[in-house]
């Protein structure tokens, strides 16, 4: 969570989905990993983008969450068919399209300047962009299937 902004307890955020807009329906933020610490959303402002939770209606309140990292839960989110969350695709199987033949296995999803980056380690290692170029088509169940040029290897 960033500073507060204004005196009504309206706190900034930085947004690590593909839009702030994504959050528009989550009711409710987490604190924690376990999902043990949270606060309800009283409004959310996609356009700032920025938050105020019940019970921090105040600049100086809001001022204590700066620094805090905040979760949702997915249950309060749909995802479009064939669109998944990043953390669901580590450890999936990586392959050529063309070949079929096993590139290696997505490792992280990383942001790079114009978007994500998959980091797929096998015998080498490549950062590849995560564009219809170079991802040719994503299955939880098979993989993902990738055509790979010079200049992804990174190792």
């Amino acid at each position: 969570m960033g500073a507060p902004r204004g005196v009504k307890g309206e706190v900034r955020f930085e947004c690590f989905c593909d839009s702030p807009d994504f959050l528009r329906g989550v009711s409710r933020l987490y604190f924690d990993g376990s999902g043990e610490k949270s606060l309800a959303v009283k409004r959310y402002y996609p356009s700032v983008p920025s938050i105020i939770f019940e019970g921090r209606e105040d600049r100086q309140s809001a001022s204590l969450l700066t620094g805090k990292t905040v979760w949702f839960d997915r249950e309060e989110t749909s995802l479009p068919d064939g669109v998944f969350f990043n953390d669901d695709l580590l450890g999936l199987r990586v392959y050529d399209a063309d070949s079929g033949e096993t590139v290696g296995t997505l490792v992280s999803v990383e942001e790079g300047g114009r978007g994500f980056l998959y980091r797929i380690k096998g015998e080498r290692e490549y950062l590849v962009p995560a564009v219809d170029a170079f991802v040719i088509s994503l299955d939880l169940q098979n993989g993902i299937a990738v055509r790979l040029i010079e200049g992804l290897e990174v190792g």
